[in-house]
Parts: structure tokens; sequence; C-alpha cells
């Protein structure tokens, strides 16, 4: 007697314009209607004054690549290193362990401002002579000072990444590995079909979070007049006076500025949502540090 083969389930695909996100892109252009009405009625300025663009706007594009381009830069480097300052904070070798403990340690530890100006100053006093003279001949000293204090930025996020992805890997129960090993899964197939999926789904939550932080830190390059959007917003926001430009533009300069990394966040955060809901398990919930 022939039976019928089971229906096969698929995963529902994750919306990424869902009821909720639309709500809130609506509940945003409701609160962004309502600043421009305070900025005209209040203030009597309008946020679309040609004139302050045809003067900030090449000034505002010039330093929103420069931000586009440093969280390009960060964003990378401190998920890849925290993936593997995790997985070696689990290990059975204290070679490792101990090393990566103090790294984690010293810059959760440490403002990443301080961090910052640090990287900035001594930065490519620490960089080895063989390396300047192979990779970093005929780059200025600025370039490679700013892209240290970048760097220090990473560090800083990727030990806090650390420690998720660590969360995540002691997340998944032994017995899964033990089971692994009894199928005859070598210890490489059971971290690469067992531990490293959930380990990715459990640590996806709060590395969002960690991510959003991250991306908002970059502003922290302004200290050292990095090139990206706070540092050239603020040096055009001290010549208005000079200049004879309406102070009022201030008030528009900072509210494109904000709107800029409200945007980088938003996005960012939103894709990280989008991939939580497709790869969600039930039963498998986030990690807490």
């Amino acid at each position: 007697m022939d039976t019928a083969a089971p229906a096969r389930t698929e995963r529902p695909r994750a919306r990424l314009v869902t009821p909720t996100t639309a709500l809130r892109g609506a509940e945003i252009a409701a609160g962004a209607t309502l600043a421009i009405l305070f900025f005209q009625e209040f203030l009597q300025f309008s946020l679309f004054d040609p004139n302050l663009w045809l003067a900030y706007g090449p000034i505002f594009l010039g330093g929103l690549g420069g931000t586009i381009r440093f969280i390009l830069l960060v964003i990378p480097i401190s998920v890849i290193l925290g993936f593997f300052l995790g997985w070696a904070r689990i290990s059975r070798h204290r070679v490792l362990v101990w090393p990566v403990t103090m790294f984690v340690d010293f810059f959760r530890g440490m403002p990443p401002l301080v961090l910052v100006i640090f990287a900035f100053l001594f930065g490519d006093d620490l960089i080895p002579q063989a390396i300047k003279d192979r990779l970093l001949a005929g780059i200025p000293l600025r370039v490679v000072s700013v892209t240290a204090a970048a760097l220090a930025i990473a560090f800083h996020s990727a030990a806090y990444q650390a420690e998720i992805f660590r969360a995540g890997f002691q997340s998944v129960p032994m017995l899964q590995l033990e089971a692994a090993q009894a199928l005859g899964m070598k210890p490489w197939q059971a971290m690469r079909w067992v531990v490293l999926p959930q380990t990715f789904r459990l640590s996806l939550p709060p590395l969002g979070n960690e991510l959003a932080v991250v991306i908002k830190d970059t502003s922290l390059l302004a200290a050292v007049a990095g090139g990206e959007i706070v540092s050239r917003s603020q040096n055009f926001a001290g010549t208005l006076s000079i200049s004879g430009y309406p102070v009022e533009w201030l008030f528009a300069i900072w509210t494109a500025v904000a709107i800029s990394y409200f945007a980088a966040t938003f996005t960012v955060t939103r894709l990280l949502l989008v991939l939580e809901r497709r790869f969600h398990t039930p039963g498998l919930e986030a990690v807490s540090i």
C-alpha cells in the first residue's frame, strides 16, 4: 500500500517591509514633518533653504561619503575579529585564552574616545618599519593615523562582539556535539553543521545592537578631524558668523547630521532583523551577555 509522502514545509520568507516597519516609517515621517513645521513657524527658517544647501551641500556629501567609508571599514573588521576572538575564548588551549582575555578586558575597559586619540597620536609608531616600507610607502602620515583611529574603534567593538559570539558558542549544548561525533562527524564538520548555524542565529540580535553602537562611534573620529560628516559639519558651522551666513543654519546642519546617522543605523539594524527572522528557529532564542 502506497503512502503519501509528507508535505514539505517551507520556511516563510522574511519580508523586508512588515506592518511594524511601515508603522515605524509613518512615525518617522510624522516626526520629520513636525520638525520641519517647528523650524518654519518658530524659527522662521526653512530646512530646504537653497542657499543653505548651495553652501553646505558639498561639505555634507563629502562628509557623508567619509562616514560611509569608515563604517564599511570598521564593521567587517570588528565582526570578523570578534568572531575569532569569541571562538578563542572557549578554546581548550590556554595559550589562546589568556592573551585573548587580556585583549577583550583591555578594550572593553577603555573609553572609545581615548582609544581614538591614542591611536591617532601613536598608531604610526606602533607599526613595524618593515610593514611601513612594504605596504605603507607613499601613504601620507595623516591617512595612516586616521585609519589607525578607525581601527581602534573596530578593536573596541570587536571586544564586545567577542563576548556575544562566546555566549553564542557556549549556548550550543555539549550533547549535540557528542551526538555529532557519534554519527561520525569530524570536529570541523560538527563545527560547520552543528555549532556555527546556531551560534549565528543566537548572536544576531545582540550583534545588531552592537553594530548600531559602532556606527555612531564613528562620529568620535571628529576628535581627530577624521574627515567624516561630524568634523566637516563642525568646521563649516564654525565659519557661519565669519562668512555672514545665518546662525539658524546651525539647526539645519546638525539635523542633517542626526538624520544621516539615524538612516545608517536603521538600515543596518533592519537588515540584521530580516536575517534574524529568516533564520529564526522556535525554541532557539537570543543569547544574553
